[in-house]
């Protein structure tokens, strides 16, 4: 008897996270169909989705985890909808510390800005609707969206649990054609800029957030170079190059920041390894008994991948999600180096990798 109960509760869950997941793509697909006639309420569920999405997830590690306090509801309150939720900000927090899957910093950052972008909308009225009044600001809204899509697509992807989406996955990404006329007027506006870039020996390259042929990249004799979207403004990253591992091959492999390293040599089918991406990029000094001491493993605070950050010439690089610093910077509190910097006062609050004093004391 005992047995049959438990099935039952699993499978409860189990429709609770397909209900969610299907909700969110409901709310995706109104938010793209909506947008001509309703730029305000368009935003209103775009920022849903996300929302469903992330509580989604969180939810396959435990359904108390989507409880704002756990310790003061009920399965029964929560299964019947009476129970206060958690935040995005919270879901992707807990996600971090609880189940260690991370959400990149910079699709973090697009998701606030339509959370906030859509806070606007509902608690200040007259201010929401200006905001989407007229081309450009409907480009705008636009801009947040394709990346906005981007960032939950790329995570969709990586998520195992989203692996029974795809045909959903699909139908959303051929909808947000929808919204390409728009961004086709900023793309106009750049044909100029671009045109010159080419005329000066750099590359174009195609954006993976709004399609456009409009990421200039910029001329680099390291394998680094820096490549920014004119158009849509969401993508800010690099384009690596690295020569084929076979050394019978004279292709030079390009791929971007959001792309990650392909799997092999488009010429030749050669595995393109981790380690041997990492051991190209890394132009560091070499670690010997000399040294050893002096050295300092780096993290990547965005991805946090654990010491995956190497030297190459004058900047830093990760070699999991290939952000890229000129420097780096310590923790006060766990002593963790980490690409870019962390906040003024780690000491108190933490970094990507610990909690600070203030969530040591919370446990206590």
């Amino acid at each position: 008897m005992r047995k049959n109960i438990e099935i039952k509760e699993t499978l409860s869950e189990n429709k609770l996270f397909d209900s969610l997941t299907r909700s969110a793509f409901e709310f995706l697909s109104r938010a793209i169909a909506e947008f001509e006639n309703s730029a305000k309420f368009s935003t209103i569920h775009f920022a849903i989705a996300i929302e469903l999405f992330l509580k989604a997830r969180l939810m396959c590690e435990h359904w108390s985890l989507l409880l704002d306090k756990p310790d003061h509801s009920s399965k029964e309150s929560f299964f019947k909808g009476d129970a206060k939720t958690v935040s995005p900000d919270q879901a992707i927090e807990r996600l971090r510390r609880i189940a260690q899957v991370i959400v990149p910093e910079p699709f973090k950052e697009i998701f606030r800005k339509i959370a906030e972008h859509r806070n606007k909308m509902v608690h200040f009225i007259h201010a929401g609707e200006d905001e989407a009044d007229g081309l450009d600001g409907r480009q705008r809204i636009v801009e947040e969206q394709c990346a906005g899509w981007l960032a939950l697509r790329t995570l969709l992807a990586e998520w195992p649990e989203f692996s029974g989406y795809k045909t959903d996955i699909w139908r959303i990404s051929v909808s947000m054609e929808r919204y390409r006329p728009y961004l086709q007027k900023a793309f106009e506006a750049k044909a100029d800029e671009l045109r010159r870039h080419r005329a000066q020996g750099g590359r174009v390259i195609e954006c993976p957030s709004c399609r456009f042929a409009s990421v200039m990249v910029s001329e680099s004799d390291d394998a680094v170079a820096d490549a920014n979207c004119t158009v849509c403004r969401f993508f800010h990253g690099a384009e690596i190059k690295v020569k084929c591992e076979n050394n019978n091959c004279d292709e030079v492999i390009h791929f971007t920041s959001y792309e990650g390293r392909p799997s092999q040599c488009p010429s030749c089918d050669t595995v393109l390894s981790e380690k041997y991406v990492r051991d190209f990029l890394d132009t560091g000094e070499e670690i010997t008994h000399d040294n050893y001491f002096d050295f300092m493993p780096i993290s990547c605070s965005s991805c946090t991948g654990y010491h995956a950050v190497v030297k190459h010439h004058d900047r830093y690089v990760c070699t999991e999600c290939f952000e890229t610093a000129e420097s780096y910077s310590v923790c006060d509190y766990c002593n963790e180096a980490q690409l870019g910097s962390v906040p003024e006062d780690s000491g108190w609050s933490g970094c990507e990798f610990c909690d600070g004093r203030a969530g040591n004391i919370s446990d206590d």
